[in-house]
């Protein structure tokens, strides 16, 4: 594949020894003219939850967060190792998102350089793979950390093992795993490209040597080191089944709750891929939350999931017979299929049909295509004119996209927009509105989503929240509570309500117990349930108590005046 294309002398940033330097600065550089505009955004959503809420990251725990039920942990560790610097300051995590980011863009042209034989079409790769506005939940969000390390480290083996360093791949991969589990098709990648390594080559042993009878004669040769991979994957797959009692997630955390059949789950992702090609080639709309009823559920007569299956069977079988003439090509489709194959539910159902932050580590198939097509293009001009504008579009885009992370309220305003059939967005944006004290619009968003999700207990808990707040009393409010405790029982927001409900009716017995209830039912509680129990265990002398919830929900919201207040109380 290295043949793809001749090295082009005229681009001066290659003309010397200090290539690998200068792209790096190069990255640093595009990475922060598109995402510096995020960096003051506030912790929101999961942000929030991993990092802002967080307990666990407290405190350094460098071999026990293997072995934690939470998995995903060492997303977890590398905020742990961070939070002594930040604090819950939200911009110190998200430029150590971007730096991992650039330096990711980094990784990318070296890998792609080796892949297209041309440093010039490997930098197009890499800044393709740096700017493409899809990209921008994986960075700008904190949490998106998971796909950015998987990334690099994913990245980092895979260029240890061509430099036959496989003890060190191997490590870098099983870290890669540990980060998020899709990384887990690094053998599968590296297969692939051992075979295609030598599918345009004209050699032949005798004239009875096939291509495809030197791609396996190329990989037995690496069956050593391809089976440390191996043994490293099956490790990461047994500590997995270890800690977590299974390889896939429980049914209660898979999408619709585990009830979509293999065949729904496989038609409904045509209409998934459709959307990941608009998001490629179009990215002009993102909405970051893809959850039920985004993408609906497709069956046999749904003839947009027919449409997106076959497009994924001619892409797929395309790139495989024009392996030989432009393994390049073939190597980048195939590698995008791959890498997405863990995040597909083809395989096994995982929590959402489609986010934008699937496509981080396929992304590298995307972009290597891009810089082969654009390298191909012979005249300077149009070269010239097709990066200068490729490079104005997707950082303008990406810029603007950074503002709809700037806060909960932003960021649920666009998704209801983008995707107004989406319920869970229609339940965040009701909340956001609820903090803004903009009560009947936020009663709107949770009828709204009720219409979409009728049964769905933290939308009837919000519906009984802004009627709380619109009526002033619990008339209306507790045929919806129970409602939502009907349908789950640990429904901690439902709880938190009741306890408002018995504090109206100065019923404090009862109220410390549903808001204890409400925090011990959720790992992330929010800072106003603690400020709330932290009120009554006060109240009632628990004063000890009392100082460490507050302190616990100052951690969570250090910028509440009245919890800080509390605390300066307690503590003279």
């Amino acid at each position: 594949m290295q043949a793809a294309h001749q090295r082009d002398s005229r681009v001066n940033l290659f003309n010397n020894g200090h290539t690998t330097t200068r792209v790096l600065v190069l990255c640093l550089l595009l990475v922060a003219v598109c995402y510096a505009n995020s960096i003051t955004n506030a912790f929101i959503l999961d942000d929030i939850l991993i990092v802002g809420a967080n307990e666990r990251i407290r405190h350094i725990e460098p071999v026990q967060f293997l072995f934690q039920s939470y998995w995903g942990d060492l997303n977890i560790f590398s905020f742990s190792l961070e939070y002594p610097i930040w604090g819950v300051w939200a911009p110190g995590f998200r430029i150590t998102n971007l730096l991992l980011h650039a330096v990711n863009g980094w990784l990318v042209f070296l890998l792609a350089r080796g892949l297209l034989g041309s440093p010039a079409a490997a930098l197009a790769s890499a800044a393709v793979y740096l700017i493409h506005p899809v990209q921008t939940e994986a960075v700008v969000s904190i949490v998106g950390r998971s796909e950015l390390l998987a990334a690099g480290l994913f990245f980092s083996a895979w260029l240890a093992f061509r430099k036959r360093r496989t003890w060190l791949a191997a490590v870098a991969y099983f870290l890669a795993a540990l980060a998020k589990e899709s990384a887990i098709t690094l053998p599968a990648i590296v297969i692939l490209e051992l075979a295609l390594s030598q599918a345009g080559s004209e050699v032949s042993m005798g004239g009875n040597v096939s291509r495809w009878q030197l791609a396996i004669r190329n990989i037995v040769e690496s069956w050593r080191r391809l089976a440390v991979l191996a043994i490293t994957g099956v490790a990461y797959l047994g500590l997995r089944f270890y800690v977590l009692g299974g390889l896939g997630i429980p049914a209660s955390g898979q999408y619709l709750h585990g009830t979509l059949t293999l065949f729904q789950r496989w038609m409904t992702s045509g209409r998934v891929f459709l959307e990941y090609c608009k998001l490629l080639l179009a990215p002009v709309e993102i909405a970051s939350d893809y959850d039920f009823n985004s993408i609906p559920v497709a069956g046999l007569a749904d003839w947009d999931a027919w449409l997106g299956l076959a497009l994924v069977a001619a892409t797929v079988i395309l790139a495989v017979r024009v392996a030989k003439l432009r393994p390049t090509v073939s190597f980048g489709v195939l590698f995008f299929f791959i890498a997405l194959l863990p995040v597909s539910n083809w395989i096994m159902p995982i929590a959402l049909m489609m986010a934008e932050r699937f496509l981080y580590i396929p992304m590298f198939g995307f972009a290597l295509l891009a810089g082969a097509l654009w390298a191909g293009i012979q005249d300077r001009g149009p070269r010239h004119l097709i990066a200068g504008g490729f490079v104005i579009i997707a950082a303008l885009l990406c810029i603007g996209h950074n503002y709809i992370w700037q806060d909960t309220l932003t960021f649920h305003r666009n998704a209801v927009r983008v995707v107004p059939n989406n319920a869970r967005a229609r339940l965040g944006y009701g909340f956001a509105l609820l903090r803004v004290d903009k009560v009947p619009e936020a009663k709107e968003q949770f009828e709204a989503g009720l219409r979409i999700l009728p049964n769905s207990a933290p939308l009837l808990a919000g519906l009984a929240s802004a009627t709380m707040r619109i009526d002033g009393n619990c008339e209306r409010v507790r045929p919806l509570v129970a409602q939502a405790l009907t349908n789950d029982t640990r429904q901690w927001h439902s709880l938190w309500v009741l306890g408002d409900c018995f504090m109206m009716e100065g019923k404090i017995e009862q109220a410390e117990k549903s808001y204890r209830l409400a925090i011990q039912n959720t790992d992330f509680p929010d800072a106003q349930l603690l400020f709330s129990w932290a009120r009554i265990l006060e109240a009632r002398g628990n004063t000890p108590t009392a100082l460490a919830t507050y302190e616990r929900a100052a951690l969570i919201d250090p910028t509440d005046e009245g919890i800080k207040m509390k605390i300066r109380q307690l503590t003279r």
